[in-house]
């Protein structure tokens, strides 16, 4: 196979995975209800597009529940009255994301904090636009819904683009070294 076929068959595969993926998503969202569902967009696309994230699906998630308890944090500390919003509401981040830093540079170094926070930026997003009814069930679905991003829809389309390019395999042995999965899983 030339370097143009191999240059076709990449984001074609990549386009077929995603599109199925996301279309099987979307039948699981909207049976389960999940009416944050796009969040799953958001952390694939962080998961797919960060260096430092791949192989290590286990610590972005770990670093995805550091930010919903980062959220659940700073929405309790933002429920106390009589504080001047502006003030308090950024001198909560700022402090927060300064002991977020450390913390990941001391004690929970399998951490990382792009995770950390977009998670908790995400929380707070949601938190601060809408009403939460049931707390438990909000933190079961926004961690849910991180989740399935990477391990559903990323992890879902770098398998189907595994699997066509073992049904299709390239005819050049330096084609077929490039056609392993993007990732470790």
């Amino acid at each position: 196979m030339d370097t143009g076929s191999r240059s076709f068959k990449e984001p074609l595969y990549s386009a077929l995975g995603i599109g199925i993926f996301t279309f099987f998503y979307g039948l699981i969202s909207g049976s389960l209800q999940f009416w944050m569902a796009p969040v799953a967009f958001i952390t694939s696309a962080f998961y797919a597009g960060m260096n430092d994230s791949k192989g290590k699906s286990i610590n972005v998630s770990l670093s995805f529940g550091m930010g919903i308890i980062w959220g659940l944090i700073a929405y309790r500390l933002f429920q106390i009255p009589n504080m001047n919003m502006l003030w308090w509401t950024s001198s909560v981040f700022g402090v927060m994301a300064f002991i977020a830093i450390v913390l990941q540079g001391s004690i929970l170094k399998f951490t990382m904090i792009p995770a950390w926070l977009l998670a908790w930026g995400t929380f707070m997003e949601i938190t601060l636009n809408i009403t939460i009814k049931d707390w438990p069930l909000f933190v079961l679905q926004l961690a849910t819904t991180m989740l399935f991003g990477i391990y559903f829809l990323d992890f879902g389309s770098d398998y189907f683009k595994s699997i066509m390019y073992r049904l299709f395999p390239s005819h050049s042995k330096d084609s077929q070294l490039d056609h392993q999965p993007s990732r470790d899983h």
